[in-house]
């Protein structure tokens, strides 16, 4: 605490009292909004597309939070998501979904911005909560920790190449752009947990500690394990230093009961569905095989700091805080990959940065602190100061990992694509179904979902076959693009449930297709490759010399035919 220059008025002395701590908090708010969903977005809280979506994953989401904006409920998948399929019930955890549309109506944005903007939000919100948590420990050691945090925007990744981990210069948290966003919002939820078990001593806490129980669940289901597990182990310190009450035991039934009833329409769901489909097995996966990860290497020589908070910690024990003792159950959590938790574990890396940063700032205030006997907020502040520099990249230094800008454009999704699919979902009849053949967006094939309308895509390597063989076709291999995560199923009474997937043949999902059989067949008119496109426009030609087919849509890259007699013969089959 300063004291700002006095200002004399007459014989009056006013004192303007500085805080320091809620500046710097207003000032790092700031810094992460920038640097976050401000450089992801564009700096625009609205746009004309689907803005810096990196993959499938995060399509499929925005496209589900978009149907259940469409139908006002999530009672079923959409069938243009459930591979054509009609009355599947929805089995994806709700609660993002629900947000995304709640914020969608109240802000006037699309869902695409919407849903993207609440997990920055709650992962943010969560940083903040996590400095609440190790506030309740040390004033100076939640400020010393906070910079760290930066690192869970944009974390040095590492991908594995011949056998060996290697740095990746992706410049953004695959977490958020690869789509991991049930489970951060569900971690988000799961540091709220931490932060309202500090006040379990109010009257009634067990209400809000089963609500924010039942929020993890039904966001991300399998964050409730390691809900589960930091329970357990805060129960068993609480045991250890002789605190745990016998109203604590009370409490904690009453907040396992209430948050199984809210959440019990979901879990037999979740049973019937998930957890037949995920079952768990014992495999040692040591490395996130085929994407970037966060691993311990990632924190650099910042390791050393948070090594020593843990070695401090230790110290500690029978009168651990919560703060250590979370950060302790995150830790463990992260690494239940070499037991069979596999991309659960890898997910919860993420946010490593802010569950690990309790180490990090007690490391170094411990540290500091056997030199420097009476200590100062300022000194705090200063050094927190430091670090932020040094995390966001202003100063790069060796070793010290960095926020780097994201070095994408805008993501996959372009507005002539947009476009066409805003035009398939707007005017194409309902019971539509569209066939795409290539695109080089395409492989990530969760987009092509907002046509809202059942859909085939072309298979590329019968797509690729066919111009080495330069032939013209009407039957192409050919995949449904649909989301069978989870298990397709339907819903016939509280407990029962029918997988109708199972009874479609193999060639339903992936075969020889009529092109003549589809309503509408959409072509791109560029690609990196100059014989995709030029194929493409061949095809396109080929079939507008039937009079029943017509030109419906055409744009800059994206060409949409209208086949008008369905099996019909749309095209000469013949070589070029």
């Amino acid at each position: 605490m300063g004291i700002l220059p006095i200002i004399k008025n007459q014989s009056k002395v006013i004192n303007i009292k500085l805080d320091l701590e809620k500046i710097f908090l207003v000032i790092f708010l700031a810094i992460l909004l920038f640097i976050g969903p401000g450089a992801l977005f564009g700096h625009q809280i609205k746009h004309d597309f689907p803005y810096n979506y990196l993959s499938s994953d995060a399509f499929q989401h925005q496209v589900r939070a978009e149907s259940i904006k469409d139908a006002g409920n999530f009672r079923y998948e959409a069938n243009y998501i459930s591979l054509g399929l009609d009355n599947i019930i929805g089995r994806y955890p709700p609660v993002l979904y629900h947000l995304a549309v709640i914020l969608s109506y109240a802000a006037g944005i699309e869902t695409y911005d919407s849903i993207y903007f609440i997990v920055y939000f709650f992962v943010i919100a969560s940083v903040f909560a996590m400095y609440l948590i190790i506030r309740r420990f040390s004033k100076n050691i939640a400020i010393i920790a906070l910079p760290l945090t930066i690192l869970a925007i944009s974390p040095n990744l590492y991908v594995n190449q011949n056998g060996s981990l290697i740095k990746s210069n992706f410049g953004v948290n695959i977490g958020f752009a690869y789509g991991h966003w049930p489970s951060l919002l569900a971690q988000s939820f799961l540091i709220a947990f931490a932060w309202w078990l500090l006040n379990s001593d109010l009257k009634k806490s067990y209400i809000p500690t089963a609500i924010i129980l039942s929020a993890v669940a039904l966001s991300h289901t399998s964050e409730a394990i390691f809900a589960i597990l930091f329970l357990l182990m805060f129960l068993i310190m609480k045991w250890i230093s002789k605190n745990l009450k016998k109203n604590d035991i009370k409490d904690l039934i009453f907040s396992l009961a209430i948050a199984f009833a809210l959440s019990v329409y979901f879990l037999i769901i979740f049973l019937n569905t998930w957890a037949k489909s995920e079952t768990y097995s014992f495999v040692v996966e040591p490395v996130w095989q085929g994407n970037p990860g966060v691993y311990i290497m990632s924190f650099g020589v910042l390791l050393a700091f948070i090594i020593a908070g843990i070695v401090f910690s230790l110290f500690k024990f029978k009168n651990m805080h919560i703060s250590l003792v979370f950060g302790f159950a995150m830790l463990f959590s992260g690494f239940l990959n070499y037991i069979g938790f596999s991309l659960r574990s890898f997910q919860i890396r993420f946010l490593w940065p802010i569950y690990l940063s309790v180490f990090f700032g007690f490391g170094i205030y411990m540290l500091l602190k056997l030199a420097i006997e009476n200590w100062n907020i300022a000194y705090s502040v200063a050094l927190a100061g430091i670090f932020i520099i040094l995390l966001v990249g202003f100063v790069n230094i060796p070793f010290v990992p960095h926020y780097t800008k994201p070095n994408i454009d805008g993501g996959l999704m372009d507005t002539y694509h947009w476009s066409a699919l805003k035009w398939l979902s707007a005017s194409t009849e309902p019971n539509s179904r569209i066939y795409f053949f290539y695109g080089d967006i395409y492989g990530q094939d969760a987009l092509l979902r907002n046509s809202k309308r059942v859909h085939y895509q072309v298979n590329n390597e019968d797509f690729v076959k066919s111009i080495q063989e330069r032939k013209i076709k009407r039957y192409y291999v050919s995949e449904s693009p649909g989301d069978s995560g989870g298990t397709i199923a339907a819903r016939s009474g509280l407990f029962k449930f029918d997988y109708p997937a199972n009874k479609k043949p193999d060639d339903y999902f992936f075969g020889q297709k009529d092109i003549c059989s589809f309503n509408y067949i959409v072509l791109d008119k560029v690609s990196g490759q100059e014989a995709f496109w030029k194929y493409n426009m061949l095809l396109a030609s080929e079939m507008l010399k039937k009079s029943h087919i017509s030109k419906v849509f055409e744009n800059e890259v994206v060409i949409i035919l209208k086949n008008n007699k369905i099996g019909a013969d749309c095209i000469e089959e013949r070589s070029f």
